[in-house]
């Protein structure tokens, strides 16, 4: 009776003792949460902060476009002020050393194209009703010869329509396009002055604004911090670079490929190949358009047929040479991000949107990558991570009564 007492308490010992673990990792399990006053006054603080960030950026737009142009554009000279400062020239110097060569450089190339681009213009504002009208002569062949088969009259009345509308509506929009860039040069040098002035001191301030704003930092994050912010220049003026050198070398293929295949306005054409290169992957397709349309209404259809095949040419050569020796250094993101921030750009703030779509996307992708995927990564892993569990071991020891009786049936009786 007595070792049957025992065995139980023995075992209502062990059980007890197993139920801990399970109710120790169930209270490590709890958790709560406290709101206090500080707590409370930083929500506040935040939601202030948000409403005064809505308003400046609703009430001066204007003015934030043209600080973030003028970062953008201060990020683009900063390898050439650095190689001015080996040669000990100071660094405001070396920035207006550059203003003075790009000015000089645009200046000698619109005292050139100056007069063939004005007569270009007058040109085409004289002839562009004749050229409509020849549009609409092609327009009407096309149909009566589409009309033969009658089971497509009515596909062929809706299309025709269609596409008179369109030609209506954006043709003579299109074709504006460098007479708006011309008569709005005022405005544009004015707007580059100060844009100009923004870019020199925004250029000096970066010495000590940097290393401010990365002592904001812990201290373990700061050399990290530093190198997302060093990327992210990279990437501003890596893409204004390229941007520039493809407009250059995509402008003068597409000027002087039209003027040898003998196509009016090669030259407005060529411009306007170059400005839209500011659109990735959109701007081509605008230029080709307006250059096959010129080259269908002004000379003829086989002429629109050999200008299609020079843009193919054209993009094959930016596709396969320009892009991988010039862009791939700059911005790595995929087409498809850079065409809705492009698209998302126009919808926001028009051309200049368009323009600052894809630095400002390549900034939120390191952002992304740099910052935001490992801290992802590290809060997955610790909620993934199990509990620790609690190994408790049980010694399992004899009984005295057991041991004193077994060892005396052992024990040999004494002779007598």
């Amino acid at each position: 009776m007595d070792s049957t007492d025992r065995l139980d308490g023995a075992g209502s010992a062990g059980s007890a003792g197993g139920a801990a673990p399970s109710a120790d990792s169930s209270a490590r399990r709890r958790f709560t949460i406290t709101i206090t006053t500080r707590t409370l006054l930083l929500a506040a603080a935040i939601g202030i902060a948000f409403l005064v960030g809505v308003i400046v950026i609703t009430q001066a737009l204007g003015t934030l476009i043209a600080l973030v142009l003028a970062i953008i554009l201060g990020e683009a000279i900063r390898p050439v002020v650095a190689r001015l400062r080996k040669y000990r020239i100071p660094a405001p110097l070396a920035v207006l050393l550059i203003y003075v060569v790009g000015a000089v450089v645009f200046g000698v190339l619109i005292w050139l194209l100056l007069n063939p681009i004005i007569s270009q213009i007058n040109d085409l504002t004289t002839h562009l009703p004749e050229y409509l009208q020849r549009l609409q002569q092609q327009a009407d062949d096309l149909e009566r010869q589409l009309r033969a088969q009658s089971a497509l009259s009515d596909l062929i009345d809706t299309i025709s329509q269609s596409l008179a509308n369109l030609a209506q509506q954006f043709i003579p929009r299109l074709i504006a396009v460098p007479l708006g860039l011309l008569t709005g040069v005022f405005s544009l040098f004015i707007n580059a002055v100060i844009l100009l002035t923004m870019t020199l001191f925004w250029f000096l301030a970066t010495d000590e604004l940097k290393p401010f704003v990365v002592g904001l930092f812990p201290g373990a994050s700061q050399d990290h911090a530093s190198q997302v912010f060093t990327e992210i220049g990279r990437a501003f003026g890596g893409y204004i670079r390229g941007t520039l050198i493809a407009m250059l070398l995509i402008g003068s293929l597409t000027g002087t490929g039209l003027a040898v295949l003998g196509v009016p306005y090669a030259l407005l054409l060529g411009i306007l190949a170059g400005f839209t290169e500011l659109l990735p992957y959109l701007g081509p397709w605008i230029s080709g358009t307006v250059s096959v349309l010129v080259a269908l209404i002004t000379v003829d259809p086989g002429k629109a047929l050999q200008v299609v095949v020079l843009f193919i040419l054209i993009q094959n050569i930016e596709g396969n040479v320009i892009e991988p020796l010039v862009m791939s250094r700059a911005v790595k993101i995929n087409p498809l991000v850079v065409i809705v921030a492009v698209l998302i750009g126009l919808d926001l703030l028009g051309i200049v949107g368009a323009i600052l779509a894809v630095p400002v996307a390549a900034a939120i992708q390191i952002v992304f990558v740099r910052v935001l995927a490992p801290a992802i990564r590290r809060a997955s892993a610790t909620s993934a991570s199990p509990p620790p569990v609690e190994v408790m071991s049980v010694e399992h020891t004899a009984p005295p009564d057991a041991s004193a009786s077994a060892s005396t049936t052992s024990r040999p009786a004494p002779e007598t």
